[in-house]
């Protein structure tokens, strides 16, 4: 996975001023936030779930909106029916609260994905999401990406010259 490793005091970690003007919270970045949050992909998805993603996120996903533990079964399911999972963030780019990320993540089809038997095709899904951070967890998230494309890889009816995305 390439993540961005920026220090914090370069990120603007949010701190948030108590009573005699103490610090009373301190919050990672939203940048911090999505790059952490990618990286939980290629580790303990479920852990990253916890950590970076708001209990009370609203999600507009490739299919309209979801909801959060929709969310996180269909990825773990995906993930654990792909032998070399690797999810890769491609960009990142940081406007204020929000963060959009292009990513893409592969594996070989060895397990069922969404009731789709294993093929032991290498298969590939790209998209691109933003995510609104707010005290350190994304509270909003949008994706949008190649999931029909993936679904027909996983199935094998897609043709030898499906494009992918690739690192600029």
């Amino acid at each position: 996975m390439t993540a961005l490793a920026v220090p914090a005091s370069a990120q603007g970690e949010g701190t948030h001023q108590g009573s005699a003007g103490q610090p009373r919270h301190h919050y990672l970045s939203p940048l911090q936030v999505t790059s952490a949050y990618y990286a939980s992909y290629n580790g303990d998805l479920a852990a990253g779930f916890d950590r970076y993603i708001s209990r009370d996120l609203v999600l507009h996903g490739f299919n309209g909106p979801e909801n959060r533990e929709d969310w996180l079964e269909g990825d773990l399911n995906i993930k654990a029916g792909l032998t070399g999972f690797k999810m890769t963030v491609l960009d990142q780019i940081l406007e204020g609260d929000k963060v959009v990320t292009r990513w893409s993540f592969a594996g070989r089809h060895t397990g069922t994905v969404f009731g789709i038997p294993a093929s032991g095709r290498d298969v590939r899904l790209s998209g691109i999401s933003i995510d609104r951070v707010i005290h350190g967890q994304s509270v909003e998230h949008w994706a949008e990406g190649n999931f029909g494309v993936f679904l027909d890889e996983l199935r094998g009816e897609t043709s030898s010259g499906t494009a992918h995305p690739t690192a600029q």
